[in-house]
């Protein structure tokens, strides 16, 4: 299958209909840290496309009123939370077409607008990686949710300490306190650009039409960890992430190797952590990738009992004790930093 023949099903039309051309398709499909069946993954994203959320979040209203409303509630933060994620959701989905069509185009240098680009998100403490999309990740086939072939990847750190008190958090939650300002800074990233005169348009990070791991894999941001996370060289497993899809071809920022598949293998720490065993012990093929396979019946009930949870992240040494020394301790002692403790 090239790039110009994936096709979308319509079902009430008997049919299948073209979709844009995949640009992104020839990165993850040569990916040095990911083992990929093409012709497998292209397959399922005609036949059975992504799903937005996984089916225990799917009704996202029934979410909202019995998991993360009564939390915000119990901890004073129905302002914040609340308030926070809905305004970040009306502007990505009815602000935005304001702002696009009061763009002026100019004539940009690619060069110096990448390296722009990424002094500015790095001004706002955000990583940030060049890659096309491939868009057998986004979700039902909605390519209108990301139009543009050029994807600018952002992830921000999470608080190291809110993410300690997992499994009993306390006032502030680790995943919201990111989701609302992540929020707020793609839209800052989105205004720059379209100052340069680029079209865009942003995606907030609990956003699910878009997938964002794969992304980020592929913008050279991290690799993929055993639970299921993009493991950063900055931060382990301690980001979230959101995306912005430019009008632009900037020239996409090559993957990493950071030596997580052996390294995984060799800790399983998360594995072992993990209340519901929702990790799987070896890598399976889903959907033409061969991964680790998180459960998410399995996940949910714990999700919901500590309220995030997030126990695989708080265990992984790369969280703990940083990337270099455990990547260092490993390679010449074939030690896993922490595990023994």
């Amino acid at each position: 299958m090239t790039e110009e023949s994936l096709r979308r099903p319509r079902p009430w039309r008997q049919r299948y209909e073209p979709r844009p051309k995949n640009l992104g398709k020839s990165i993850t499909d040569s990916l040095a840290t990911t083992r990929v069946e093409p012709q497998t993954l292209d397959w399922y994203s005609e036949i059975q496309p992504l799903d937005e959320l996984p089916g225990v979040m799917r009704n996202k209203l029934m979410l909202g009123i019995r998991l993360e409303l009564p939390k915000w509630a119990r901890r004073g933060k129905l302002r914040e939370y609340g308030w926070g994620v809905t305004k970040t959701i009306f502007r990505m989905d009815w602000g935005q077409a304001l702002w696009e069509s009061a763009v002026s185009p100019k004539q940009t240098n690619l060069a110096a607008l990448k390296q722009e680009l990424k002094a500015f998100a790095r001004n706002l403490n955000l990583l940030c990686g060049i890659t096309r999309v491939d868009r057998r990740f986004i979700a039902e086939c909605r390519d209108e949710k990301f139009p543009y072939d050029t994807a600018v990847v952002l992830g921000m750190e999470m608080d190291r300490e809110l993410l300690n008190q997992v499994p009993a958090p306390g006032r502030r939650l680790f995943d919201f306190e990111v989701y609302v300002e992540l929020g707020k800074r793609v839209f800052e990233v989105a205004r720059f650009l379209r100052a340069q005169g680029c079209r865009c348009w942003a995606r907030i990070p609990f956003d699910g039409w878009v997938k964002y791991p794969p992304h980020a894999i592929m913008a050279g941001l991290g690799e993929l960890g055993a639970q299921g996370v993009v493991i950063t060289r900055e931060f382990g497993p301690r980001q979230r992430w959101t995306m912005i899809s430019l009008d632009a071809e900037l020239e996409p920022d090559p993957p990493q190797d950071l030596g997580m598949a052996a390294y995984c293998d060799a800790c399983r720490l998360c594995l072992q952590a993990c209340p519901g065993q929702a990790i799987s012990e070896e890598r399976i093929w889903w959907r033409g990738v061969l991964k680790r396979k998180i459960a998410d019946t399995q996940c949910w009930p714990y999700f919901v009992k500590y309220e995030g949870c997030g126990i695989c992240l708080k265990v992984c040494p790369i969280h703990r004790y940083g990337y270099d020394p455990c990547l260092e301790t490993y390679r010449k002692e074939g030690q896993i930093l922490g595990k023994n403790s």
